[in-house]
Formats: structure tokens, C-alpha cells, sequence
């Protein structure tokens, strides 16, 4: 027993946990470390405690996010000179391996999206005295036509600034939750969303997008893939291969719920079903569902689709179901059943059918061959 003991490789992992993302970053970990029996991870939540924690366990490794670590914390992961990866992108002062998400991705996502909404007018809500927040507002500034508003949050007058905000506004949020704190102050002030505030977030915090309202359109990130391939870089360091630069995984895309959701035709009807469309798709609602809401007798609204976009109300419906399960497949470890159940499919069965007559592929391979994060490695770090 105490040679099982001698043998394992401590893992500290130094990572709050109090957000979607970091525990999805967490569970990436975790995933890593099951197909790793030597593994002994133990998570510590920053605070004061944790230079003491570091010197009495004295880890193999270390996972860890700077932000929310005091300099004394920082300072401490260093000074156990054992490999040591930051949770994020670059951290300059540091000068450790990093493994996170590209933001300037994600900021030119925001851009496109928002843009393709027909947007003039521009805004950015970012969060004071965090890199990542900068990155991506100034990605998104350089890719959109026009002048971008911004503050940063805490900001005691968001609500003013809102309400000056030129309309109608496209506005881009560093997070899902800044975004939320967005929404609310919109309705509070009477403005309509999307039609004279249209917002984006980050993170698809599925809590917090459907909290909203309405609800959230928000870019998803494979933060799941964050912590398995970072746990990979840091054991690849503890078998002597550290590795150049930084791992930066890309954006998974834009999952459109209604916060963006202007008006796609001249068609109110056409419009409005959409509009159910996407609201519903997940309740498993068929055609004649859609005709009833929208007033209109199911030839007339098929009519209206053809003319306006060259599709049907089904081939729409069938649509919202296919990009949803397609992200799903590609970004969650979820199992099949579960998949076809959030997209509205009657069984697993008929979501199997459904993937493989639109991509060619089961979805176990379809999940293995389409990666919506490629991961961009940059090397101007140089081994210490």
C-alpha cells in the first residue's frame, strides 16, 4: 500500500469552480485523470490559504487560473518550480505554459454574428481588470464597420449608459453573466430586446441563457476541452516534454436564441413562425403546432416560406433541430438519448436517423471527426 501511495503523481488544481465554465474546465480534468490511474487531483479554492496548501502538500503538478490568486498565490506556484499550467490564455508576468481559448476568436465571432444582423450601431459590456475582456473587445472593435461603445463592469451607471445607447444596437458582453445583468436592466428601461438592444454573450451557459429573457444567444466554448488538454500539456511536462507557446482552443460557434433574433424576411408570419421555431423546437412540436400559432392555414404559411426564403416551415424546424444536436454531439460528452431529447427528437433512435441523413456520418463518428475547436498553438514563448 505504501508503494501504491509513493507512486502517484499529485495534481493540484487551484480553480474556484464557481461558474459554468470553470466547472466544465474542471470536468475536462477530471476526464483526463480517469484515463490516468497514478493520478492524484485535489482541488483547491483560491484564497489565502493557498501558498500554505502548496508548501505542506508539495505537488507533482499544478493546474491553475491566476485570476482571483493574490500575487503571494502566484508567486508560490512558481517557487515550487514543478510544471505548472495556467487555465487561461497568455499570462505574461508568469511566463508558464497557457491552455485556454482563443479570445480574439471570440471576439470576431461576436463581430460577425451581430454584423450579419444588419447592425450599424455597436456596443461592448466587458468585466474591469480582466485580460480576457480586453482581447475580446478589441477583436471585436477591429472586425465590425463603425464605432464601438464600451464600459466595464462594476459601472454604476450602466443603466444611463444603456439608455443612451444610438438604437437599434448590436452589444456584445465579455460573459453570459454580464449579459444577463444587461437584459434585465433593458427591460427595466423599457427597451425591447433584440429589436432596439440586441445581445450576445459568452460562455452558453444554459442556466443563464434560458434565465434570461428573453433568452440568451451566446457563443459556446469548448471549455471542457480547456481542462483535458491542459491536464494532457502538464503530463506531457511531467514526462519531461514541456512544449513551446500557448494552446488556444477556437469558439464552437453561436447558439441563436432570441436576444438576437431579428427579423429574418418582410413577412411578419414567416417571422413569427420562426420565431416559435426556435423557441420551441426542443418540445418536440410539429408543423401543425406552428400553423396554430401563427393564425394561418398550413398551405398559405408554406407559400409564405417559399416566396420569403426558399425553404419549408419543416426543413426550418428540421434545421434548428440538426445545428443544435450537431453542437451537442460535438461539445458535450452527453449520451445519445439525452442529445435527442433537448433537441426535440421523439427517441434516439430518430435522432441517429435524423444526423446520419444530414451529415452522412453516426454520430459517434460525426462527434470524433468534426471539431468545431481547432486548436491554434502560438510560439513566441520560449522554454525556460
Amino acid at each position: 500500500m505504501a508503494t501504491a501511495r509513493k507512486h502517484l503523481k499529485r495534481i493540484a488544481v487551484v480553480l474556484a469552480g464557481r461558474v459554468e465554465y470553470e466547472r466544465e474546465v474542471l470536468r475536462g480534468i477530471r476526464d483526463y485523470a480517469d484515463g490516468h490511474g497514478d493520478w492524484l487531483l485535489h482541488l483547491e479554492i483560491p484564497g489565502r490559504q493557498v501558498p500554505r496548501f502548496l508548501a505542506d502538500w508539495q505537488p507533482h503538478g499544478v493546474l491553475f487560473q491566476a485570476e482571483n490568486l493574490s500575487s503571494a498565490a502566484l508567486r508560490a506556484i512558481v517557487e515550487q518550480r514543478v510544471p505548472a499550467v495556467h487555465l487561461s490564455d497568455s499570462h505574461l508576468e508568469l511566463k508558464v505554459p497557457c491552455v485556454g481559448l482563443d479570445n480574439v476568436a471570440v471576439g470576431r465571432m461576436a463581430a460577425k454574428h451581430l454584423s450579419e444582423l444588419g447592425a450599424m450601431n455597436f456596443a461592448y459590456v466587458g468585466v474591469k481588470g480582466r485580460p480576457y475582456s480586453v482581447r475580446r473587445r478589441i477583436a471585436f472593435a477591429s472586425a465590425v464597420t463603425g464605432k464601438v461603445q464600451s464600459v466595464e463592469l462594476p459601472h454604476p451607471g450602466l443603466k444611463r449608459w444603456l439608455a443612451e445607447l444610438p438604437e437599434p444596437c448590436a452589444l456584445f458582453a465579455a460573459n453570459d453573466q454580464c449579459s444577463l445583468q444587461v437584459i434585465t436592466l433593458c427591460r427595466e428601461l423599457g427597451l425591447r430586446v433584440p429589436e432596439e438592444i440586441a445581445v450576445l454573450g459568452v460562455g452558453d451557459d444554459s442556466l443563464i441563457c434560458e434565465f434570461a429573457r428573453p433568452h440568451l444567444t451566446s457563443i459556446a466554448v469548448p471549455s471542457r476541452r480547456v481542462g483535458f488538454a491542459a491536464a494532457a500539456r502538464l503530463d506531457a511536462w511531467l514526462h519531461g516534454r514541456r512544449g513551446r507557446g500557448s494552446t488556444l482552443l477556437a469558439p464552437g460557434g453561436v447558439v441563436s436564441r432570441q436576444s438576437t433574433d431579428l427579423a429574418r424576411t418582410d413577412d411578419e408570419q414567416v417571422n413569427r413562425a420562426l420565431r416559435f421555431i426556435r423557441a420551441n423546437f426542443a418540445r418536440r412540436i410539429n408543423i401543425a403546432d406552428v400553423v396554430r400559432e401563427v393564425g394561418v392555414s398550413r398551405r398559405l404559411l408554406e407559400r409564405r416560406f417559399r416566396l420569403s426564403l426558399g425553404t419549408s416551415p419543416l426543413q426550418e424546424l428540421q434545421q434548428a433541430r440538426l445545428q443544435r444536436a450537431r453542437h451537442l454531439l460535438v461539445t458535450t460528452a452527453a449520451p445519445l438519448a439525452g442529445i435527442a431529447q433537448q433537441c426535440g427528437y421523439a427517441n434516439a433512435s430518430q435522432f441517429v436517423t435524423a444526423i446520419k441523413r444530414d451529415t452522412g456520418m453516426t454520430p459517434g463518428k460525426y462527434r470524433k471527426t468534426d471539431d468545431p475547436a481547432p486548436v491554434l498553438r502560438m510560439d513566441q514563448e520560449k522554454e525556460r
